[in-house]
C-alpha cells in the first residue's frame, strides 16, 4: 500500500504546435494534429517549487526569426496566447516565477524549454547526453536535433545540474529502465527514456490517489503506443536513435502490463490533455 504524500504534482500545457496527423499514425493518420506542449508543477515540502519542463512561450518567436532557426518555425508553427505560457499560469496560481527553484528539463526541444528564460532564479537540471549534445552541436546540426540555443539562457552552463552527479540513488528496474531518485524522495523519480531525443527524460509520480508515467516523447499518442503503430520513419531525420524509440516503448509496454494502477501519459498525447482537464 501507498504511503500518503505530501508532495504535489499537477500537469498544465502551454500552447501547441501543429504537424501531419499521418506522422504520428501513418496507417490511419488524416489532416493535422495538434501538439500540446505539457509541463508539470512539482512541489515539495522543505524545498520549494519544481517545473519539469515549461512548455512554449513568446521566446519561440524570438529564437525562430533568422535562419537556420527559422525553419524549426516553419516545420512546427506555433499557437500560444499571452495568458497560457508557463509563467502566467503560474502567476495565476499565486506563483511568482523566481519562486521556482529548480527547472528539469525533459530534452531539449523547444516545446520543452521555450520559456527557461522566464524563470531566472531556477537551477537546471538534464541529463549528461542531453548536456553534451547542446554543448557540441552549433548552426545547422544543432537545428536538425531541434536544438536553439537562443533558448538557453546567457548563464545556462553556470546553473545547469548533471542528473547523473546529483542523483540520491540511480538504479535499472526490472524492466530495464534507469530510475533517478532526487530530493531525498521516492514519490517521485526521473527515468530514462533513449531514443526520441539524446538523454531524454521522463517521470513516475504515485501517491495514494494517483500513479503516472509520464513517458514525455517516447510516443506522441497513447492510442498508436497501445497498438504498436511507430511514426512516419521520416522522424528519423531529427531522431536521436530509432532503434532506442522502439526498446523504449517496449520496456514501458513491460512496465505498463505489470503495473495496470499506472496512467502511461506522453506529452503531445490527447489522452493527457483530457487528464489535465480532469476528463479522465
Amino acid at each position: 500500500m501507498v504511503q500518503e504524500s505530501n508532495i504535489s504534482l499537477q500537469l498544465f500545457a502551454s500552447g501547441y504546435c501543429e504537424a501531419h496527423a499521418n506522422i504520428v499514425n501513418p496507417l490511419e493518420g488524416k489532416g493535422k494534429t495538434k501538439f500540446y506542449a505539457v509541463w508539470a508543477l512539482l512541489q515539495i515540502p522543505n524545498l520549494g517549487y519544481i517545473l519539469f519542463d515549461t512548455g512554449y512561450s513568446n521566446q519561440f518567436n524570438k529564437a525562430t526569426q533568422s535562419f537556420p532557426e527559422r525553419l524549426y518555425r516553419w516545420a512546427t508553427p506555433v499557437t500560444l496566447t499571452d495568458n497560457n505560457t508557463a509563467k502566467a499560469l503560474l502567476e495565476a496560481k499565486g506563483i511568482h516565477a523566481n519562486q521556482i527553484k529548480y527547472v528539469i528539463i525533459s530534452h531539449f526541444h523547444a516545446d520543452h524549454i521555450a520559456g527557461l528564460n522566464d524563470f531566472t532564479n531556477a537551477q537546471f537540471i538534464c541529463h549528461r547526453d542531453a548536456y553534451e549534445e547542446v554543448k557540441e552541436l552549433s548552426g545547422w546540426k544543432a537545428v536538425s536535433k531541434g536544438i536553439l540555443h537562443k533558448l538557453l539562457p546567457e548563464n545556462f552552463n553556470s546553473k545547469v545540474l548533471v542528473l547523473d552527479e546529483i542523483a540520491d540513488h540511480i538504479v535499472v528496474n526490472q524492466y530495464g529502465i534507469t530510475e533517478y531518485q532526487l530530493f531525498g524522495r521516492s514519490e517521485f523519480r526521473l527515468i530514462y527514456l533513449p531514443g526520441h531525443a539524446k538523454g531524454m527524460l521522463g517521470f513516475m509520480y504515485e501517491n495514494e490517489k494517483q500513479a503516472i508515467f509520464y513517458a514525455t516523447d517516447a510516443s506522441w499518442s497513447y492510442e498508436t503506443y497501445a497498438r504498436g503503430i511507430l511514426p512516419r520513419k521520416v522522424v528519423k531525420l531529427f531522431f536521436d536513435s530509432w532503434n532506442d524509440f522502439v526498446e523504449t516503448q517496449a520496456k514501458i509496454k513491460a512496465f505498463e502490463l505489470a503495473n495496470e494502477h499506472y496512467k502511461i501519459l506522453f506529452t503531445h498525447c490527447k489522452k493527457t490533455l483530457k487528464y489535465i482537464n480532469n476528463e479522465i
